[in-house]
């Protein structure tokens, strides 16, 4: 498949998942669910060689985004902040995008790929809950949960389809652009809930956010933040390196999140 006709699926799934997502009464209270074509596009890298038609391979990638976006929307919810009725929309809006996967996947007579999806929430959810325990962890065992917290939806539907050789790209890539978009915050100086844990981790007599560490002990966590992405980034290069076969979108997309913000530790903040 060109990049071209990559691009245009992506857009097409995308749009789809729009239109069934869209709820007039539920976006005049939350706001619109984020679309990520990143995992639009890692989801149809695992099917890329089945014989599904168009719109076969749009409805089965849309049912896994689905699960994602109710995922993604019931970690909104939480006891502080925000007022009763919002909370309880994001819950019932949540479970509305979950009952869509259910919907697409019984229209196309997909029952065991629903059951491969189910086990993926769960396991995403325990991932989840072990990052906000965080009891006791070392770094390791917390960025493994939270690489698989990042991946499972789409770890299980790569498996499903037999795709066993793009679940540790997947998982790479999403645990990638995940430390990025975290480094990005605490560098513009807003907190972040993965380097806040990072400080119980490594620093556990330090019960306070990053953002209230001195220089120096930022620096010691900015560093062992850089091992992580660079080991990523360095797998990421790898495979685009070894593809026979490339799909262009994605070697692409890899291409520029490993050139994307250049991870200098330049964080040079007066203490306090």
């Amino acid at each position: 498949m060109s990049l071209q006709e990559s691009l245009k699926l992506v857009a097409s799934i995308k749009e789809r998942i729009q239109q069934e997502i869209t709820h007039h009464y539920l976006n005049k209270y939350i706001e619109v669910p984020f679309i990520d074509e990143d995992r639009i596009m890692l989801l149809l890298n695992s099917i890329v060689n089945q014989e599904f038609s168009k719109d076969e391979a749009e409805k089965l990638v849309a049912s896994a985004m689905l699960i994602q976006i109710a995922l993604d929307t019931h970690e909104k919810v939480t006891n502080f902040g925000e007022n009763i009725k919002k909370r309880q929309l994001l819950v019932l809006s949540g479970d509305y995008y979950s009952g869509l996967y259910y919907k697409i996947l019984a229209e196309i007579d997909n029952i065991p790929l629903i059951k491969v999806l189910a086990s993926g929430i769960k396991t995403v959810n325990e991932y989840k809950i072990a990052l906000y325990r965080n009891e006791e962890t070392d770094v390791n065992t917390y960025m493994n949960n939270l690489k698989n917290a990042e991946s499972a939806i789409i770890t299980n539907f790569c498996g499903y389809f037999g795709a066993v050789n793009q679940c540790s790209v997947a998982a790479e890539f999403l645990f990638l652009n995940r430390l990025l978009k975290e480094l990005e915050l605490v560098n513009n100086g807003l907190s972040s809930s993965v380097f806040d844990s990072l400080v119980k981790c490594l620093i556990p007599t330090k019960q306070i956010p990053f953002q209230q560490l001195s220089s120096e002990k930022k620096s010691t966590i900015l560093e062992v933040c850089e091992k992580y992405i660079n080991s990523s980034k360095n797998y990421l290069r790898k495979y685009v390196k070894e593809l026979k076969k490339p799909n262009f979108l994605l070697a692409e997309r890899i291409k520029l999140l490993v050139m994307e913000r250049q991870t200098v530790l330049n964080l040079y903040l007066e203490e306090g």
